[in-house]
């Protein structure tokens, strides 16, 4: 409970940056500037999660499973990390000019220049993983609020400064980061040293796990970027930009799911499967619960949101980004059930379930965009996602082979809730007593 709670915390605080930020580059870019943007930062995350082959995922379970052997599955997650990145990083060079036939070659350059963070963007999620391991959520926390901090900063300076343009805020997203990931690399590696001792034994544990966990890794990574990514080489920049703008003021009811699975998976690790499962689902009915709620009053105030952060120009993306809010608030729940498919050693099964969703929603993005614009993009990304819920929900009872748990929050989740509020204030309490 307290390190959810405090990684909700920081979470909430992250999001109030990337507001800023979203609202800061959006009024000075415009629709157009805000599309060539995304275009240019887009690529080197989007490629980076989508090499990890499962590494993050893989370091978690095998870690807590042989704590004994932390030094040699860490020394062996970097090397397999350094190589997925570097693939990952050809790939983008090569592959980008086709996709981006739309956009100036500068945007191509800027966007193939950008590859080179990838194998430190590999290795930050790899560095996350084991600072959950070791329970350092605070210096996790700390991390992850200081990267997009330092990319408000920088956006301020260049627009105080007459500066600020598609390159140079794409720059802003980008550069702050770096410095983080070399530290965290470095710190972790002093702690643990390089440990060359069985490697053979320790890559097989990890690429064992890591390719039944990579297709998950990969399907929630396309599920969270593939809009963008089809929709870049389907609309043009203005239109990009009033997407971009929906998508991430949407990602506000993210908070509660990302901040429970960053903690969840960790703790149910081990745990016997009735109680994988009871754990599971009551996290799942309060957190769904919670983002449904916020959807709903965030759906009323809506056209005076955007129209006071955004500006009138931006007033197109309401319609879209109503669904989108419904399709994040879905996503996450299903995200935090599929937390006892991986605790209890089985990635592959989510990674079949999200892998037939996504099978959907590339064709109906194609087909839909075209025909009803940001709207179509709606319909398909929801689409997605409730035949994602569905199915994660029918392989708990035929895979796991136990009756699916009651879905909507009851009388005793909310006492449970409270009760740990309480042990976790008394806590508190106690530290700042000590």
């Amino acid at each position: 409970m307290a390190n959810t709670i405090r990684t909700m915390l920081f979470s909430i605080l992250i999001l109030g940056v990337n507001m800023l930020t979203g609202i800061l580059t959006a009024r000075y870019l415009g629709p157009s500037g805000r599309g060539e943007q995304t275009a240019m930062v887009l690529w080197s995350q989007f490629l980076a999660f989508s090499f990890t082959i499962g590494l993050p995922s893989a370091l978690i379970y095998n870690v807590k499973k042989n704590i004994q052997d932390s030094a040699k599955l860490y020394t062996t997650a970097l090397w397999m990390g350094l190589a997925s990145g570097t693939i990952a990083m050809a790939a983008g060079i090569v592959f980008l000019p086709y996709w981006l036939k739309s956009y100036s070659p500068s945007v191509v350059l800027f966007s193939q220049w950008s590859m080179l963070c990838i194998p430190l963007i590999v290795f930050s999620q790899i560095n996350n993983a084991m600072m959950q391991v070791r329970g350092e959520y605070k210096l996790y926390n700390r991390l992850r609020f200081l990267i997009p901090l330092s990319t408000l900063v920088l956006l301020g300076i260049l627009i105080l400064s007459g500066t600020m343009h598609a390159y140079t805020s794409a720059v802003a997203y980008l550069a702050p980061a770096v410095p983080f990931y070399i530290w965290t690399t470095l710190r972790l590696i002093q702690a643990y040293r390089i440990v060359f001792k069985d490697t053979y034994q320790t890559f097989k544990q990890l690429i064992t796990y890591g390719i039944g966990s990579y297709g998950n890794d990969l399907m929630g990574n396309l599920s969270y970027y593939i809009d963008q990514i089809v929709i870049v080489g389907l609309l043009n920049p203005a239109q990009l930009g009033l997407y971009a703008v929906a998508v991430s003021l949407s990602r506000v009811v993210n908070v509660f799911s990302t901040s429970i699975i960053a903690v969840l998976f960790p703790k149910a690790s081990g745990l016997p499967k009735d109680e994988v499962v009871k754990l599971t689902f009551r996290v799942f009915r309060i957190s769904t619960s919670i983002a449904i709620m916020v959807s709903a009053a965030i759906m009323l105030i809506a056209p005076f949101v955007l129209t006071l952060l955004y500006g009138n120009e931006f007033q197109e993306a309401l319609g879209v980004f109503r669904l989108l809010l419904l399709e994040v608030s879905i996503s996450g729940g299903t995200m935090v059930l599929a937390q006892a498919f991986m605790a209890l050693g089985k990635p592959k099964v989510v990674t079949i379930l999200q892998g037939m969703g996504l099978l959907l929603v590339i064709p109906l993005l194609m087909l839909l965009v075209p025909k009803l614009g940001l709207t179509g993009a709606g319909i398909a990304m929801l689409s997605s996602v409730l035949i994602r819920f569905l199915f994660i929900l029918i392989n708990v009872r035929f895979t796991l082979k136990m009756k699916i748990p009651w879905l909507l929050i009851t009388r005793e989740d909310v006492r449970w809730l409270l009760s740990a509020l309480s042990v976790y204030k008394a806590n508190k309490s106690a530290e700042s007593r000590e």
